[in-house]
């Protein structure tokens, strides 16, 4: 089945169309599934929920604006169709005000409120044509994190078979994509711009998102216990990490990142600008993303396998005041540390902070691999350290260039097995 929301009084003038759109997407659900398309125009819309076996193809052209009132999104909770589970009100929290880590573990909460979501659904998608966005409007919520986040353009939640391609989210009120619990997802040719992450996943599995770009003000890809995750030949430009991550089986490779050029950090806006959905400009006094990488592991989720085995190579990251960081026992990184990790055949420029920082859980020492790779100190921080490392057990440098640095030099464990190989010169100094 294929229907158009034009059929159900969909119209590009302005006015609410959330009931018309939902009504094609339910048509077609009750009939078995099929394909929604939203022609050329800006459609105007509150919460829609996606169901299983339906396409949402967005035509040339075509635009799903959200609405500003974060009220419009709450929908869901009065669907008959599939209505939610019994004891959905135990797992509700109606406000992300004082507790947005706590909120978003709940999958009924005001925190997950999203322009598209998708609750228990399998095989569906998100296509779009050349011109066609989500846009989120940057809608403000006094009710969400941080006092003013509002709805995620997309949302899923125990989900299955996601297949997500052409689209461009812009001006997200919360993270572009939000996926928990979820398996089999494939992202392609997204583009996502302004608002806050671009991609967000937790307790996923089966994880692709290639040639996509996310220019945003906040993280680029994030979340954590996500098994079998590949990401590759995308482009990011990052107001705070470009990678905030944790998982098992990683491969990034072939990606390009970059400071922020285009947005800034939201957070930093004044109130008013905030209230009124106004764009973030990058901040002057914050010329560069703060991590490459920066390992992500918190409580909210019982990770189900040792992270580890992450390969990032073939990659090149510009601006980055550290390359990598693992704070462990950080509030946002405290569930289980990373056992490895490794970069391969990457070039780090213009880094202004101490490159490779960790901590760990004693009991899981980090083993950090970095071959054939180069590390451009920027100008006026030569005399940084390459490295400080805690319970580090090993420590693998091969073909490693060092470059604008005065004194290379670096601190690890003196329990950790350091292997140096066709390496700039390099002062090791022990810590107890």
């Amino acid at each position: 089945m294929i229907v158009s929301i034009l059929q159900y009084g969909a119209k590009a003038d302005g006015s609410l169309c959330t009931k018309a759109i939902q009504d094609a997407i339910d048509a077609c659900f009750l009939s078995g599934g099929g394909e929604v398309t939203v022609p050329a125009g800006k459609f105007r819309t509150g919460g829609l929920r996606l169901r299983s076996n339906v396409t949402l193809h967005l035509l040339e052209n075509a635009i799903l604006e959200g609405s500003r009132d974060p009220e419009d999104y709450m929908g869901f909770w009065q669907d008959s169709i599939e209505p939610l589970p019994a004891d959905a009100e135990t797992y509700k929290v109606d406000t992300a005000h004082d507790d947005a880590n706590g909120a978003s573990v709940f999958p009924y909460s005001r925190w997950n409120n999203a322009l598209i979501r998708a609750i228990h659904a399998q095989n569906i998608a998100i296509i779009g044509e050349q011109g066609s966005e989500i846009n989120g409007m940057n809608c403000y919520d006094p009710q969400g994190e941080e006092d003013y986040r509002g709805p995620h353009p997309i949302n899923c939640w125990f989900c299955e078979n996601i297949t997500l391609q052409g689209y461009t989210i812009r001006d997200g009120g919360n993270w572009g994509h939000a996926i928990q619990n979820s398996r089999h997802i494939h992202v392609r040719n997204v583009t996502v711009l302004g608002g806050h992450d671009g991609f967000d996943v937790r307790t996923c599995d089966d994880i692709l998102v290639e040639d996509c770009t996310f220019l945003t003000g906040d993280d680029c890809i994030a979340g954590f216990d996500n098994i079998d995750v590949t990401i590759r030949n995308c482009v990011f430009e990052s107001a705070c990490s470009v990678l905030r991550f944790g998982g098992t089986n990683v491969l990034v490779e072939n990606c390009k990142a970059y400071p922020p050029i285009h947005y800034g950090f939201r957070g930093k806006l004044p109130i008013k600008d905030r209230i009124a959905g106004n764009k973030s400009e990058p901040d002057p006094d914050r010329p560069e993303a703060l991590n490459a990488f920066l390992y992500y592991c918190d409580r909210r989720a019982k990770v189900r396998q040792t992270p580890g085995n992450i390969m990032i190579r073939n990659c090149s990251f510009k601006g980055m005041k550290r390359i990598f960081r693992m704070p462990f026992g950080h509030k946002w990184c405290c569930n289980r540390s990373l056992a490895d990790i490794t970069f391969e055949n990457c070039l780090f420029e213009n880094v202004s902070m101490i490159g490779f920082a960790s901590s760990s859980e004693k009991e899981n020492p980090l083993t950090l691999r970095l071959k054939d790779s180069t590390v451009v100190a920027r100008q006026g921080s030569e005399e940084i350290a390459f490295a400080e490392l805690q319970d580090c057990a090993e420590l693998v440098l091969e073909n490693l260039k060092l470059e604008n640095f005065d004194d290379p030099w670096m601190i690890c464990p003196k329990d950790c097995r350091v292997t140096i190989n066709n390496t700039s010169p390099l002062r090791v100094e022990r810590a107890d």
